[in-house]
């Protein structure tokens, strides 16, 4: 059976960028392993390999590109445990590592939602990073992992699979329809060489579902904490529609008081310097930031893109169901490596108490559910596959010389 036979099933709506579905193929596995000597799960296909740790709320460790061993998430920092976290532990005293979820906050706040639970103490980052997920399924390409709150009454799953997008065209008309092209002055497929743009696995896609336990309605904040390690030149896309941010940090850190409005992607920055906001710096430079698009942007995706490497990962949402995005960059202000964690999140901005006030948050009835979908891309820039493109070409062309003689002609 052809990939194009085989059967898939759509969990993702037509993008506008890309123009196509994420179709979930049932080609991948999901193997024990182990992470720093804690039990792990392997999601793996040919193209991604996903590690999850369930004790550590369920935290994702390591996302890997196999095509280019390029991995996406930082580590811990070193000298520091590895280990599961007490219930409202400080954020930033623990290892740093990986993919951590964000719910029902993540400043520390007092619950603001009405009922016998509001004033509740909602600790650092929320609770569910610190709290151990069960493992309810994990198999035939699913890793499906649940936790229930402890402050409030809900229950939290996350479905996990692989996926891919699937288009058959030649490949400048694939670039063109998926904005992936940084060489537009270029010609994308020089050779005129028919190819297909159908990868594989290339495509994590996570599904969350929210149940309310309780008897009254339930504001939350959810947000991904992805710690992506940008490397020695990354750079962060964001939609044309994100044309400003706010700064969410106390003026100590350098970018003023909380909600001073900066031009984004160049920006002046509080001592008058100018400042590109979309670059990430060495870590070197111990200096920290956070940043939300505007309220009424909308932003449905963000993307990294190493530079030096050509890799690029982008992160994908409907807006209507995550309507908010924020980013931080950590430039050695915390972790020893540099990190841009691209943040799509349901309250506007970082403290659930806050966005209640705004009137920026979600909120699900009594007894309902509410469900949202991430999708992540990984791939290559055209320029990092032409190169390769080029070697393979070059490399086949010196065996087949071998191969049809010309080495070895006698007369």
């Amino acid at each position: 059976m052809t990939d194009d036979e085989r059967p898939a099933t759509v969990v993702g709506r037509r993008s506008a960028v890309y123009g196509q579905r994420v179709r979930r193929m049932n080609t991948s596995s999901i193997t024990p392993t182990t992470w720093h000597n804690l039990p792990a799960l392997a999601l793996e296909g040919e193209a991604l390999r996903v590690v999850v740790v369930p004790q550590m709320g369920g935290k994702i460790v390591s996302l890997l590109d196999k095509r280019g061993g390029c991995e996406w998430l930082v580590g811990p920092i070193p000298g520091r445990p590895v280990r599961p976290v007490a219930y409202a532990a400080p954020f930033t005293e623990q290892e740093m590592a990986g993919w951590d979820e964000m719910f029902p906050t993540i400043v520390a706040c007092a619950y603001p939602g009405p009922g016998p639970r509001h004033g509740a103490a909602l600790p650092d980052h929320g609770e569910v990073w610190a709290l151990p997920w069960v493992v309810t399924a994990a198999a035939a390409g699913e890793l499906i992992l649940a936790v229930e709150g402890r402050a409030l009454p809900y229950r939290l799953t996350r479905v996990a699979t692989l996926g891919q997008t699937k288009v058959k065209e030649t490949r400048p008309g694939i670039e063109a329809l998926a904005g992936l092209s940084h060489y537009p002055d270029k010609p994308a497929n020089p050779t005129g060489r028919l190819r297909t743009a159908s990868t594989p696995e290339d495509t994590l896609i996570l599904r969350y579902t929210l149940e309310n336990l309780g008897d009254e309605p339930l504001p939350y904040l959810w947000a991904a904490h992805p710690q992506f390690l940008a490397g020695a030149d990354c750079q962060v896309i964001l939609p044309p529609e994100v044309t400003q941010v706010v700064n969410t940090l106390p003026a100590v850190w350098g970018w003023g008081a909380p909600e001073t409005c900066f031009a984004w992607p160049e920006a002046v920055a509080p001592a008058g310097r100018s400042a590109r906001l979309d670059e990430i710096g060495s870590p070197a430079l111990r200096q920290a930031r956070k940043f939300f698009a505007l309220s009424d942007a909308r932003p449905a995706w963000a993307k990294l893109l190493r530079r030096d490497s050509g890799h690029w990962l982008r992160l994908e949402w409907d807006p209507a169901d995550v309507p908010y995005l924020g980013l931080w960059v950590d430039e050695g202000a915390i972790h020893c490596e540099a990190i841009a964690a691209l943040e799509p999140m349901t309250g506007w901005y970082d403290s659930l108490a806050l966005a209640w006030a705004k009137e920026a948050v979600k909120i699900v009835p009594a007894g309902g559910t509410h469900t949202w979908t991430l999708v992540v891309r990984v791939g290559e820039t055209d320029e990092t596959r032409r190169m390769k493109d080029e070697l393979y070409d070059h490399n086949l062309s010196s065996s087949s010389n071998i191969i049809t003689g010309e080495a070895y002609e006698t007369s």
